[in-house]
């Protein structure tokens, strides 16, 4: 996995030049530091959460290339998190503060379980974000530094909350709850000196609790998959292609796509077939391009033909099946050779009628080779990606997936990749529905764009050739390369019922920003839960830390809400006026059941 992100979208690498400090003359190549930087980013605990992904490779670029002087919050924000530059302020937006949290967080963890043995380690001190490289037997030392302070680039939750004081009303249950909230005491001040102690008490506390957590929990050197405590069902459709050799696929369930496909430049001569060929005169139905093998696979082939053209198949439910929401996944064996591009998608319905990119599309898995002048992915490597509007092509919301364990997309015991797709949500995953390795939900789609992924879709395979990520075919490249594909299946998401949510309103002054801790309390283990809130007033916003919350193995979290009173417009800055508003917090599953919570908040006079 490389660690940088061009304006175009693909991965490239840098010449590393030496960290401040050090000496100019000597250049170090950091084998050993990228090395874990690259085990971090793929396990599945950072690799599913686009910005612990971000921040991480910034931050330790920025590293590597001696410039930790630019490892501040706002560079931080604008540059890996995408935060607009032109109305980004951090005493408004905590995103950053959020972020670094919730990765000191994973990195511990990591390293108390599955990372328990590596020699070197990344830290993320508390008081800064510039990465440390250290040695184990030097981690916990840092560890416990690091929570015996409280950085001025990275406050408490009070003062990142521009408070004071600390509030403790009665929290509010689940339900569409009018009235005022019971009075309690607040407002006791703190000086500064009792606050720091304070917060260095409550840090070592959760300390104490998450080490004895973990020494309550089965741990090994091996990751350990949380199963769903839901079961799936048998798939509503499937195509498991158990026919006889050279049997066309069954016409009940596919058809043909003989367009050419945007992004895939004819830099060399090829063409789409299928049985029927009358199309083109390249295509020979005796020869097909999609059939099956006799021993329960689709194979689709890319085959050169006599005069040099190269011959493609694109199989598609269009017009057969569409798809609007459930576990989607394939069995697939994906073939290795320079300009072969073969890939398993979700389209939407309405392409003919809204066009692309606003109808979506959904790339399940893609793999290209490490080809002369391409930024391949090579046999090790797949990507996913979901394309809408302002996001689509090379600057797709995508992401790449090492396969653990030296495995292969051309391995002969085939891989299958999947989508576990509900309202607001894609969860994507390798080999097991519980190996999710990127969530994707409404709240990462960029200013200006739209989640357009709420409607119907349908299926393709594709086997493309060439275009300028996939580069040319040369002498290397198999003829004919084959994609086999084991089976097709789409199961419907199980009846989950939605957790139940207290939260603790607190007060906030115009002006400013507070943060609260909203809890959630499930009945049952759900998998992974949606979480959105909205205010009745534009002018005080509320966002929370984390948009997805997993219930696969715990019935109760907690996630953070933070209200601001200030916003801006095409005229400035604009702060919200005293008075009394309402927050919504609203909690979707997978299978579309929610549950939600209406509460009254206060915005005081700043004065």
């Amino acid at each position: 996995m490389h660690l940088e992100t061009s304006s175009e979208g693909h991965r490239s690498s840098e010449i590393v030049t030496s960290p401040e400090g050090q000496d100019p003359g000597v250049s170090p190549d950091f084998k050993e530091e990228r090395a874990e930087l690259e085990w971090v980013l793929s396990h599945p605990e950072i690799s599913r959460s686009t910005n612990l992904v971000r921040f991480l490779s910034f931050i330790c670029n920025k590293y590597f290339n001696g410039e930790t002087r630019d490892i501040r919050e706002h560079a931080i924000a604008i540059e890996a998190l995408g935060r607009k530059q032109s109305s980004f302020d951090s005493h408004v937006d905590p995103i950053v503060r959020v972020t670094a949290r919730t990765l000191r967080k994973k990195l511990q963890t990591l390293y108390q379980t599955d990372g328990q043995a590596h020699k070197l380690q990344i830290v993320l001190p508390v008081g800064h974000y510039i990465p440390q490289f250290l040695q184990r037997e030097d981690v916990d030392t840092e560890w416990t530094a690091s929570v015996e302070a409280v950085s001025p680039e990275e406050p408490s939750l009070e003062n990142a909350a521009g408070q004071n004081n600390l509030d403790l009303p009665v929290p509010h249950e689940a339900g569409n709850i009018e009235q005022t909230p019971a009075h309690t005491p607040h407002g006791f001040s703190l000086n500064p000196l009792t606050a720091w102690k304070l917060v260095a008490a409550l840090a070592a506390v959760s300390v104490i609790f998450f080490v004895g957590f973990l020494l309550g929990r089965q741990t090994s050197r091996l990751p350990q998959i949380a199963k769903e405590g839901f079961k799936w069902g048998e798939p509503v459709w499937s195509d498991e292609f158990d026919g006889t050799a050279q049997q066309l696929p069954d016409p009940a369930r596919w058809g043909y796509d003989v367009e050419d496909q945007a992004g895939i430049g004819p830099n060399e001569r090829q063409v789409y077939c299928s049985p029927q060929a009358g199309h083109s005169k390249e295509c020979d139905p005796r020869r097909p391009n999609a059939f099956l093998d006799g021993t329960g696979h689709l194979v689709l082939r890319a085959q050169k033909n006599p005069d040099g053209v190269w011959t493609l198949v694109r199989v598609t439910t269009k017009g057969l099946q569409n798809f609007q929401y459930g576990r989607i996944e394939a069995r697939m064996k994906f073939p290795v050779g320079n300009g072969l591009w073969p890939s398993f998608i979700m389209a939407g319905a309405n392409k003919d009628t809204v066009g692309w990119p606003a109808s979506g599309s959904v790339d399940i898995a893609e793999n290209v080779s490490v080809s002369p002048g391409s930024n391949g992915l090579g046999p090790s490597m797949i990507r996913s990606t979901m394309h809408g509007p302002r996001y689509f092509g090379s600057n797709g919301l995508w992401h790449d997936f090492k396969l653990p364990n030296g495995a292969r997309v051309d391995d002969a015991s085939f891989h299958t990749y999947g989508v576990i797709w509900s309202p607001g949500m894609i969860q994507f995953y390798v080999d097991d529905p519980a190996n999710v390795y990127l969530v994707h939900d409404a709240s990462d789609v960029p200013e200006g764009g739209a989640w357009v992924f709420d409607h119907p879709f349908y299926l393709m395979m594709n086997l493309a050739m060439g275009g300028d990520w996939a580069g040319n075919s040369d002498s290397t490249t198999p003829n004919p390369a084959d994609m086999l594909v084991d089976y097709v299946r789409v199961y419907k998401i199980p009846p989950l019922p939605a957790p139940r949510i207290e939260w603790q309103s607190v007060p906030v002054k115009a002006g400013s920003s507070a943060a609260s801790i909203v809890s959630l309390h499930a009945s049952s283990y759900t998998g992974r839960v949606r979480l959105t809130c909205t205010t009745d007033v534009p002018t005080v916003p509320c966002s929370l830390a984390a948009a997805v919350l997993n219930f696969s193995d715990t019935l109760s979290l907690e996630d953070t809400l933070t209200l601001s009173t200030e916003t801006f417009a095409e005229k400035g800055k604009v702060v919200a006026s005293p008075g009394h508003y309402k927050v919504t917090i609203t909690a979707t599953t997978m299978s579309g059941a929610h549950s939600e919570i209406t509460v009254p908040f206060e915005v005081k006079s700043s004065e």
